[in-house]
């Protein structure tokens, strides 16, 4: 018999320490017999103090104990495999080896997005290409004129109906609108994403970088066009290791994640947003000169 809590969601971790401690104190909530020597039981586990001892940080999880928490805890296979990953990231010793494992334990997430392949480079020429195909998604829009109209009239900052025409057409030649049986045009996928900018994988990286430069700089404009009260900015300067930016990246792909998460599951949008995340050096290394982070 396993031990199953649903109101844990394994992908919402990427501490596996941390999913295993919140595991236990919920089910403790759920069940009042549950504990240490309960687990170990049902793991098959000669060590009581096992469990604690991994959450702590004294002990690590090889693959024999990681099958066993897998299987008194319910997991279904990608929950399994989520979790196998996760450890090896969380204990990795090498960035290259965290990204490897990381890139795993996304590949398990339930995020319909599509990675735009190098193809298809021209969606990033212009900013407002994303956010029409972000209005398909939460209008009725056809291929004809009074579409266009709306279309340029609902953006901000506005754009001309014959671009909102362009938009369109080229959203559904790269595949990633289509029309219904009623000619109204719907996403082929719910969520896309460039992935980590390594050249020459995924899109061209001079496209993708030139409609960041963009929308940055409506980032910029948002606050005059729209109002403090409408946008949300935040800013941290840090001072961290090498090894710690790659944390932190591995951190802003999970929240990255999340969110596309979020937007897929809204059934009620109403509006287009963009969300830009920013991490950049503001200094050399050590102030000596160069970065090798």
């Amino acid at each position: 018999m396993s031990i199953k809590s649903s109101s844990v969601s394994i992908f919402d971790y990427t501490d596996y320490r941390r999913y295993l401690s919140d595991y236990y104190h919920t089910c403790k909530q759920i069940n009042k017999y549950f504990s240490y020597r309960y687990f170990a039981k049902k793991a098959g586990i000669n060590s009581i103090g096992l469990y604690k001892d991994v959450v702590e940080g004294r002990q690590n999880l090889g693959r024999t104990l990681i099958f066993k928490f897998s299987t008194a805890m319910g997991h279904t296979q990608k929950e399994a495999e989520y979790f196998e990953n996760m450890v090896f990231f969380n204990e990795s010793g090498t960035p290259e080896e965290r990204g490897l494992f990381f890139e795993r334990m996304m590949a398990c997430q339930k995020i319909k997005s599509r990675m735009v392949d190098s193809t298809k480079y021209e969606y990033y020429n212009k900013w407002y290409y994303s956010a029409v195909r972000a209005l398909v998604n939460i209008g009725k829009f056809g291929d004809d004129e009074k579409s266009y109209k709306k279309i340029a009239g609902i953006l901000n900052p506005r754009i001309q109906p014959d671009e909102a025409k362009r938009a369109l057409a080229l959203l559904e030649r790269l595949g990633f609108i289509g029309k219904n049986p009623e000619g109204v045009f719907v996403l082929q996928d719910t969520a896309i994403t460039t992935g980590d900018l390594k050249p020459p994988t995924n899109v061209t990286l001079l496209n993708v970088i030139n409609f960041q430069k963009e929308v940055m700089v409506l980032a910029n404009e948002s606050i005059d066009r729209f109002g403090i009260e409408h946008i949300n900015l935040s800013t941290l300067t840090l001072g961290v290791s090498k090894a710690v930016v790659t944390a932190i990246k591995d951190e802003l792909a999970t929240v990255r994640n999340k969110i596309a998460m979020l937007a897929e599951k809204d059934g009620a949008a109403d509006r287009v947003y963009q969300l830009n995340m920013q991490f950049f050096p503001m200094s050399d290394r050590n102030g000596k000169g160069g970065d090798d982070a």
